[in-house]
């Protein structure tokens, strides 16, 4: 995907407004330069990541077995819900915090946005800890419903705390639109836990031990806990290179006040989404056993499903999911300081590549999908799935870029209620089509669903945009940034 193709639409069409305002383009072109070498930071992170995520999956496969693997992806749903809660909303807060703040030439009202994050994140974190090793049994045996995983939840939360330490880090240089440290570190946490899990499986096997699936959560614990040290000690090293900040425009209570009404209600949302998303997971293989099928090859299935053909799936997300990243503050600005026909002209843009880069993955997974799977999982069933799921490529990539500008827009409610209706609707099809069609009855729901959330997330994007009265040449001010 051209991803300055993309960033280029804040580039005026109507030059002679913007003629008028020499500041304005200056501030443009610096900001633009900024977004395309963040962007595509993350997007080369992003392949690598994915790349060396893909030889972990291998690795896993092929020494714990798609049962293991399936085991293992149970405490996925539950771990998703534990970051929802204690970091997925205060890290977006921090991110559109910061950037307003630092372009309303608050740059000390920026900091304390992120200590304020961080200490709400890091206290919510230890409890969801706690909670975890007092009832993992209790959770694994009637939330999960695999007791087999009891073992992997109480592993799980020692790496909570780190992974939310690591969440607001990153949210505040992406506030800052500066993505070298948060690029560089992903990268590394993916080589830190592959090495871990091959580190590990060695030493259980010349011990004689049995492999079982707490290799993999071993993994994360060290993949988190590298990931926070190396990004708390660039953070550090950061903020001493730079002349001292000055004092916070506004008083403590009023950043606290800012924090919790953007962070509380999106922290809600996503935990509801995460709870919906959660029940919808462990609910396949417990109705793929509806459909016929034992709890061996339930769980077989479903770990070929989520821990194979989905990851591949989703492999070129990597491209997307960086200017998503880059994209939420940039647009946050653009519609504080009123320049809402440069979001308009980065929409269509942001429409036509993501959809340009699902049609060719399209083709792509649908020539060459069986030779993948058998390549890469040496499992057939990998490939059939893989197939099976090219129908879903386009609008896969171009719904969380639509979410993004959403975000962006301050739609959080709307991107909520999206969310939610997509989630009911695979929820309905795995409950009434897996019984009757097996696996691919949760094929055609994630198709219902992604042109469902497609429609919706347009409708509101163009809603708001048309009701809205852009002025290409309005100066920057203070009053405009929330």
């Amino acid at each position: 995907m051209n991803i300055a193709l993309i960033l280029g639409s804040v580039k005026p069409n109507h030059g002679i407004y913007y003629k008028e305002n020499h500041s304005f383009r200056v501030q443009y072109m610096i900001q633009k330069k900024t977004v395309l070498q963040g962007a595509a930071l993350l997007t080369a992170a992003g392949i690598a990541g994915r790349i060396i995520g893909f030889f972990y999956r291998i690795f896993l496969s092929r020494t714990i077995g798609a049962e293991g693997v399936g085991i293992y992806q149970l405490i996925f749903p539950l771990y998703a819900l534990s970051f929802s809660l204690t970091v997925s909303g205060i890290q977006t807060a921090i991110s559109r915090f910061v950037s307003a703040k630092t372009a309303a030439n608050d740059q000390g009202g920026a900091r304390k946005i992120f200590h304020i994050g961080l200490f709400f994140s890091v206290g919510l974190s230890l409890v969801v800890s706690f909670i975890l090793l007092q009832f993992h049994t209790l959770l694994a045996s009637n939330f999960v419903k695999e007791p087999r995983s009891a073992g992997l939840l109480r592993l799980l939360a020692y790496a909570i705390p780190f992974g939310s330490v690591h969440a607001c880090i990153n949210g505040y240089y992406y506030g800052l639109k500066q993505a070298k440290v948060p690029a560089a570190v992903e990268v590394l946490e993916h080589i830190v836990r592959l090495g871990s899990v091959v580190l590990i499986s060695r030493i259980y096997a010349q011990q004689g031990a049995v492999i079982t699936p707490s290799i993999a959560v071993y993994g994360i614990i060290m993949e988190e806990l590298f990931a926070a040290l190396i990004s708390a000690a660039a953070l550090t090293r950061y903020s001493l290179s730079r002349p001292p900040l000055p004092a916070p425009v506004h008083p403590l209570s009023f950043y606290v006040r800012e924090m919790l009404t953007l962070s509380v209600p999106l922290t809600l949302n996503r935990v509801l989404v995460n709870v919906l998303q959660s029940i919808e997971a462990l609910m396949i293989p417990l109705q793929l056993r509806m459909s016929g099928m034992t709890a061996s090859a339930s769980l077989s299935v479903y770990g070929v499903l989520t821990g194979m053909a989905l990851p591949l799936i989703l492999f070129p997300t990597a491209l997307t999911s960086s200017l998503c990243t880059m994209l939420l503050p940039v647009i946050s600005e653009a519609q504080a300081t009123g320049q809402l026909l440069a979001i308009r002209t980065a929409l269509k843009k942001i429409c036509l590549a993501c959809l340009a880069l699902g049609g060719a993955c399209f083709l792509c997974f649908f020539l060459f999908g069986g030779w993948l799977g058998n390549l890469l999982f040496h499992d057939a069933l990998a490939g059939s799935f893989i197939r099976a799921l090219f129908w879903i490529c386009p609008l896969l990539y171009l719904n969380p870029a639509l979410f993004a500008v959403l975000n962006g827009l301050g739609k959080t409610a709307q991107t909520f209620i999206h969310n939610l209706t997509g989630v009911l609707i695979r929820i309905i099809f795995i409950v009434f089509a897996i019984p009757q069609f097996g696996i691919s009855g949760f094929f055609i729901g994630m198709l219902v669903n992604q042109i469902i959330v497609f429609l919706l997330s347009m409708r509101t994007i163009l809603r708001e945009l048309k009701d809205s009265h852009p002025h290409p040449c309005k100066t920057y001010n203070k009053s405009n940034v929330l």
